[in-house]
């Protein structure tokens, strides 16, 4: 089998290059940046670029094609908003009129985001529920979602959806909160600090380890009713104030400072944000084998490794 991911040098895309190797695939990917990765056929390409797509895909004639091109970092598309729609939208449909042109029988699976929901609720959403995004990254989102079930419909395409809540795991970028923490408190080991820097820590978000969200895009892809939308989470909110006391828990820090910094605050910040995932766990028989405790300690120890490996030099941070 041959697999197609866009978007392969980021945090999702490497691990999941790595599964699909395990799993017995030829795996091939593109993005704008390199990967690390000496066991994939990598391409460099803007996914916006027609012709390039065309090509990379006219040449590998992949079975499956993973769809996570775009960057996931909300803060950036407020001041990028236009490359935010641009990447996430105008990429998607560079991809399916590729596709459709070369009348490659693929399957797809498009990579949404839970962010497409919008303003908090109380109950989890689930797949039915309206999109009403509240931010440039989430409006892009949610329009390539609609475009992929508008291209199941239309042109009979073979597109599975997922919306994937919060997930974390070793080898983030510290733009991201649990991965800032870590990398923070791996820090103040070392140098002694005391002062932890947070931004709204009584939020509570749905969070699963990024090797749970790997494994379901797995099983979407072989399982997953083509056309159909999935959540991809726990149904279990958790506050930001736990996962980073687990992570202190985990440390050697003793009473450490925790300060409100006001950079870290949100423009928009819901209350309490949780997906239903009763569709991909009956669709799919996948289920969250790895407790948050168990990540926080992962991701600890990648970033104590990290800094004695690396130290601080910004450049050489892992990246979305």
């Amino acid at each position: 089998m041959k697999a197609l991911i866009t978007g392969v040098s980021g945090f999702v895309g490497t691990l999941l290059s790595e599964k699909l190797i395990e799993n017995g695939y030829e795996v091939s990917g593109f993005s704008r940046r390199a990967t690390s990765h000496k066991n994939i056929e990598y391409y460099p390409c803007d996914i916006t670029d027609s012709s390039n797509v065309e090509e990379i895909i006219r040449k590998i004639q992949p079975d499956e094609i993973y769809h996570l091109a775009g960057s996931s970092f909300i803060p950036s598309s407020y001041t990028n908003t236009m490359q935010t729609y641009d990447t996430i939208v105008n990429g998607t449909l560079v991809l399916y009129e590729a596709i459709r042109k070369l009348d490659i029988d693929c399957k797809v699976l498009f990579v949404g985001s839970g962010e497409v929901y919008g303003e908090d609720k109380r109950s989890s959403y689930n797949e039915g529920d309206l999109l009403q995004p509240s931010n440039p990254y989430a409006g892009a989102k949610a329009s390539a979602d609609l475009i992929s079930e508008q291209y199941f419909k239309t042109f009979g395409m073979r597109i599975i959806r997922a919306r994937p809540f919060n997930h974390t795991g070793p080898k983030q970028s510290p733009h991201f909160v649990c991965s800032n923490f870590a990398k923070q408190i791996s820090e103040m080991e070392v140098n002694g600090d005391n002062c932890i820097s947070v931004g709204n820590i009584n939020v509570q978000r749905d969070f699963l380890d990024v090797r749970d969200v790997v494994n379901a895009y797995l099983k979407l892809m072989k399982y997953g009713e083509n056309g159909e939308a999935y959540n991809v989470s726990s149904n279990k909110p958790v506050f930001i104030s736990e996962l980073l006391n687990m992570l202190l828990s985990t440390s050697s820090l003793k009473d450490p400072i925790i300060e409100i910094e006001a950079v870290r605050l949100r423009v928009k910040d819901v209350a309490i944000k949780a997906g239903d995932n009763t569709k991909l766990r009956l669709h799919t028989g996948w289920k969250p084998e790895i407790q948050l405790l168990e990540t926080m300690k992962d991701l600890l120890d990648y970033w104590r490794d990290y800094q004695a490996q690396v130290g601080d030099d910004k450049d050489e941070y892992p990246r979305t």
